[in-house]
């Protein structure tokens, strides 16, 4: 299959043209008539990513995260995205993005942290999921009941009962939950003063992290590529995180 067939199908399962207006998706590099035999996806266009995809002999990478968001005044060989572009153009590999066009479409990322977060009765506002939970309860309940490691809470003494949530960086859609009578908003990075914002209005902030509510994609999205990509190899990179969390000081205990 060439590679410009591979982007047909792609934009058939997450249309190129329904990404924000400030994402770059889609072809990062390459020729759209390179034959495209094998694929890996992963979450982010990480330079051992590439160096995988070159040991594995892989075509083509797709990944959520673009290679980069702005045109390029210049490559750079010493920075790591020119080293990128230089690996990608060595070991003739081609890089295509799906980013916010996935966090939206149906099956997409948004969707996939709303059937994890165990939700029902979904709505689709856009970049925004908005679910009820199945038994309403405490903040803190509710989000150790959750398959993940770590998280951030701003606890408003609101009962976890309608939750909104948005993937990756979506902190800017809290008052927007707010309006759709959430009770809980869910995403990543989420900044102080925005957090102060939400919590004075009412609303309880759950952070989960950016890639850890993102990379749940990376394999329902193999498993929709495997039936799209006819005669095409499929796989998933195994992402390390990229952020980890260690403790700085144990707290001594009174006897």
């Amino acid at each position: 299959m060439k590679l410009y067939e591979v982007l047909e199908r792609l934009d058939r399962l997450a249309p190129f043209e329904s990404a924000e207006s400030w994402d770059n998706v889609g072809l990062m590099f390459g020729d759209p008539m390179q034959e495209i035999g094998s694929v890996v996806v992963a979450l982010d266009p990480f330079i051992e990513v590439i160096e995988y995809a070159k040991d594995h002999s892989f075509d083509l990478i797709i990944s959520h995260h673009p290679l980069f968001f702005k045109p390029l005044n210049n490559i750079n060989l010493s920075m790591p995205l020119g080293r990128k572009i230089s690996m990608l153009a060595e070991f003739h590999i081609a890089l295509v993005s799906m980013h916010t066009n996935l966090d939206i479409s149906k099956g997409g990322v948004a969707d996939t942290l709303a059937q994890v977060l165990g939700l029902r009765e979904v709505e689709d506002h856009g970049l925004m999921r908005v679910g009820l939970v199945e038994s309403p309860c405490r903040l803190d309940e509710w989000v150790r009941s959750l398959p993940f490691e770590h998280a951030r809470i701003v606890d408003s003494n609101k009962e976890v009962r309608r939750v909104g949530l948005c993937p990756g960086s979506g902190m800017d859609l809290w008052a927007d939950a707010l309006r759709t009578g959430c009770d809980t908003f869910v995403t990543g990075d989420v900044r102080y003063h925005s957090a102060v914002d939400a919590w004075e209005a009412g609303l309880n902030v759950v952070d989960l992290g950016h890639s850890e509510t993102e990379v749940l994609v990376v394999e329902p999205l193999v498993d929709m590529l495997i039936r799209v990509l006819d005669g095409v190899g499929v796989y998933a990179f195994e992402q390390r995180p990229l952020i980890r969390y260690i403790r700085i000081q144990e707290k001594e205990t009174q006897n």
